[in-house]
């Protein structure tokens, strides 16, 4: 509702105010549960009403949009800097169609007692938060302790809050001071576990700078600033009641480049990070999820860069333990294709490695994996994907390699040989005939189609649970907002675009779920993130009578180029008030070139709301992950599972042609690669920028990740299961190809490992890292179990010809490697392997 503001005065109502506690007691500290109650309160509404006494309605529906004010009178000798916790509290009443509003901050002086405007009252506005209204009646609460910490030398305050704009997504009456006794109040509570010197009022006091000259406070905050600079501000909060919390904090950052978080670290856990975005403005940065055990956590900033930076009104909030640790990964369903056809991977320093190791080095942690029923030629349509790849057996063996890496999974129901979506839903080769041979059509083919998913679904779920690889979540279709399994949009068999045929399919594929694995969580897939209550009705209306607990949406600029990543946010808290369910991004992506290597642009033409604010870099990239990371961390609740990432892993093929999306049906000929740009490798398969916005972002946990590499004196010891021991414990882990591992072992209590590896005399002591999630460089070089190693790769050139019945050759042995040179009749095994 923007309008032109002017005042109207009338006579003011008197309104009886609830006994409030001097705060001018020792240490001006308010008591615990203080209440101050509105001292007046005012609405704009478009309309005029004909009521001498109302309660505040908050509404958008066009014509009778509505806005609250509400006043607050402040009590002598208030110290905002001593509040612990400070609450904005509503009696709400009759609610409807639960929505985003804003509160904003308000001209206290601007607006009188009961007045009804329909012209608003003029003040300066200024937003202080968007939040999600009440779903149902009662008391509602808006945490406001951060805007009120921040006050200074005020007597009072006072409030406005709407919805913005003209919707009917939201609608609530909240009391006033003219209905006595359910007046809106601030509540305020004396809180033993607040950070010292949370605004920086006193300088530097409570805080420890390691880096006086990049590092100062002035103005009421902490400025940081300078050129390839390392720096690190924290404090010790201790006497904290146990329990999981987040850490709330406010600040400016003018880059993503170098390294920079905001963190909190307690003893027995990994730390908790979260990287700070680009915002010229005070932007809130949460680090959520952290778990104190002993009364005292450790909270910090560091920087290692070139940031200009600001830090103020830090403040811990007590959250719910069942939180949800956000996960950051991504679609790695054809990694062995690309492989088989060429495809290489290296770290940021130009070492050669297998993807999953060097992405999960990088904090990808979430796998999805997409299983087709049985691709090949002849089924698909114009095009088809290559036989052996994303079928079962190939999903099933990269789930082991995905939990090999310490990943969590999330496993994808195509019910399709090709690519399924929003335009194409193809029914499986191999359950056509019967369909043909039994003329199905209508609820016959429904019904047919319902057991066939049933039954796919089960034996899948079988097998993967049989391998030690139970899906963490699982989706029921991809992207099947308009239904699953009606072929073609455009020639299609009556099931497109009909939400009772998508809710007896999904149903199907649940309970099959459901039987099998009652702890996976089903995920529903849609696309248009941001734009998923307005565009896509099928899938909203088949949300009432489906069986699921995540709401999953695809999110790409590009194609939504108006969405940012807070309206997603603001959706997603909709999405959450209105269903109860989670949420989870399924698919997003972002280019960090602007086209491919051939100079053509990619599948992501442009990057839609962001492209002139980040642009098309490897710097533009992280930027884009790191803000999209840092807000999905606030979604209501923290219910929102985390990222996955589209295509991650679909690399350049150095123009071989090998890798493409898939192969022409009548010439077999692979199409292009149209992703190679918005991957997470540039067109060397190096390792880009984007993948430090995931490592920098963490979470606090009970297990820790060790990784390095075994080998012995024949080289590397590849794909072979090797058992360590730390601190009493066994775990049997596999190598890679390359010879590296992960193993994932609880945070030792005492922050000292003890560990070792069967058939290697290497024994490590190291202590558990302050920082990050990775016990790194455990290297075992002296593995002897009668298991022959890997020499291909110490091999630089070898030359063999063949006379008399006998293969001579010459081997030439890379230098840069010790202990390349082997025994001569390993080395004839191997070289007659390699010809």
């Amino acid at each position: 509702m923007k309008k032109i503001f002017t005042l109207l005065t009338t006579a003011a109502m008197l309104c009886n105010m609830f006994a409030v506690t001097s705060f001018a007691e020792e240490s001006d500290k308010p008591t615990s549960n203080t209440a101050i109650t509105a001292a007046k309160t005012a609405q704009w509404r478009a309309t005029e009403s004909d009521s001498a006494t109302y309660d505040l309605r908050i509404h958008g529906w066009s014509g009778w949009e509505t806005a609250a004010y509400m006043g607050f009178e402040l009590p002598e000798n208030f110290n905002a800097e001593n509040v612990g916790k400070a609450e904005l509290v509503f009696d709400t009443t009759s609610v409807a169609n639960s929505g985003t509003a804003y509160l904003y901050e308000a001209d206290y002086s601007a607006f009188e007692n009961s007045m009804q405007y329909t012209v608003a009252p003029t003040y300066t506005e200024k937003e202080i938060m968007s939040f999600t209204s009440p779903s149902n009646t009662g008391e509602f609460k808006i945490d406001v302790t951060d805007y009120i910490k921040s006050i200074k030398d005020k007597e009072n305050v006072a409030f406005r809050i709407d919805v913005k704009s003209q919707n009917n997504n939201t609608n609530w009456n909240i009391g006033s001071c003219t209905n006595s006794g359910n007046a809106p109040k601030i509540v305020i509570g004396d809180d033993d576990n607040a950070i010292k010197n949370a605004s920086f009022s006193d300088g530097d006091a409570n805080w420890t700078i390691t880096n006086s000259e990049n590092m100062t406070v002035s103005d009421g905050k902490l400025n940081a600033s300078g050129t390839d600079y390392e720096a690190q501000i924290s404090q010790t909060v201790g006497n904290m009641e146990n329990g999981t919390y987040t850490l709330n904090a406010y600040l400016t950052n003018d880059t993503t480049d170098g390294i920079c978080y905001l963190y909190a670290k307690t003893n027995g856990h990994t730390m908790a990070s979260t990287s700070i975005p680009i915002s010229d403005n005070e932007s809130k940065v949460t680090v959520p999820g952290i778990i104190v055990e002993d009364g005292k956590c450790d909270i910090g900033l560091y920087i290692k860069g070139s940031q200009n930076l600001t830090l103020d009104k830090l403040s811990f909030a007590k959250s719910e333990e069942s939180r949800i640790p956000f996960l950051k990964g991504g679609e790695i369903s054809k990694l062995t294709y690309v492989e088989d056809r060429g495809g290489k991977f290296y770290d940021e320093n130009g070492q050669e490695g297998d993807a999953l190791q060097i992405m999960a080095e990088n904090g990808f942690n979430f796998a999805r994996i997409r299983v087709l029923n049985n691709p090949g030629k002849g089924h698909g349509n114009e095009y088809y994907l290559p036989e052996g790849y994303q079928d079962p057996d190939d999903c099933l063996a990269m789930a082991r390699r995905a939990k090999d890496k310490g990943m969590q999974i999330e496993f994808t129901f195509a019910y399709s040989d090709t690519w399924s979506d929003g335009e194409n839903q193809l029914i499986p080769y191999d359950w056509r005939p019967y369909i043909e041979e039994n003329n199905l059509t209508g609820d016959e083919l429904a019904t047919y189609l319902e057991g066939k998913i049933y039954e796919f679904t089960k034996d899948m779920m079988l097998k993967l649970i049989e391998q030690g690889t139970c899906p963490e979540y699982v989706s029921i279709g991809n992207e099947m907002q308009y239904g699953l399994l009606y072929n073609n949009h455009k020639n299609n068999n009556g099931f497109y675009n009909k939400s009772d045929y998508l809710t007896r399919f999904v149903n199907a594929g649940a309970r099959a779920v459901r039987e099998t694995s009652p702890e996976s969580k089903i995920v529903l897939h849609s696309d248009h993130g941001g734009e998923l209550l307005s565009r896509r009705k099928t899938f909203i209306n088949a949300l009432a009578n489906i069986d699921f607990d995540v709401i999953g949406v695809s999110y790409y600029p590009y194609y939504t180029k108006s969405i940012s990543i807070d309206d997603v946010v603001n959706e997603f808290n909709t999405l959450i008030n209105r269903y109860d369910k989670d949420v989870i991004i399924m698919e997003t992506g972002y280019n960090w070139n602007e086209t491919k290597p051939d100079g053509w642009d990619g599948q992501l033409q442009d990057s839609g709301y962001y492209q002139n604010i980040y642009g098309e870099t490897q710097s533009g990239q992280r930027a884009f992950l790191t803000e999209l990371y840092a807000k999905l961390k606030q979604v209501l609740g923290g219910r929102c599972i985390g990222d996955l990432y589209w295509d991650p892993v679909m690399v350049y093929d150095g123009g071989t042609g090998k890798i493409g999306w898939a192969i022409d049906e009548a010439t077999d000929t692979t199409q292009g690669n149209v992703v190679p740009n918005s991957t997470i490798f540039d067109f060397d398969g190096k390792a880009v920028d984007g993948q430090k916005a995931m490592k920098y972002n963490t979470n606090a946990s009970d297990k820790i990740n060790i990784t390095g590499t075994v080998s012995n004196d024949k080289g590397i010891v590849k794909n072979t299961e090797i058992t360590f021991t730390v601190n009493g414990e066994k775990y049997n882990v596999s190598t890679d190809r390359f010879g590296k591992y992960i193993v994932s072992v609880p945070y030792p209590k005492e922050n000292k490992f003890n560990i070792s590896a069967k058939g290697c005399t290497e024994k490590y002591t190291p202590d558990a890292p302050y920082y990050g999630v990775f016990v790194e460089n455990i290297n075992f070089e002296t593995y002897a179990d009668g298991t022959e190693a890997d020499s291909k790769n110490y091999i630089s050139k070898v030359d063999g010809t063949i006379e008399n019945s006998m293969l001579k050759y010459d081997v030439e042995y890379r230098t840069d490697i010790a202990n390349a040179k082997f025994m001569l009749p390993y080395m004839m095994t191997e070289v007659m392997w390699l010809r």
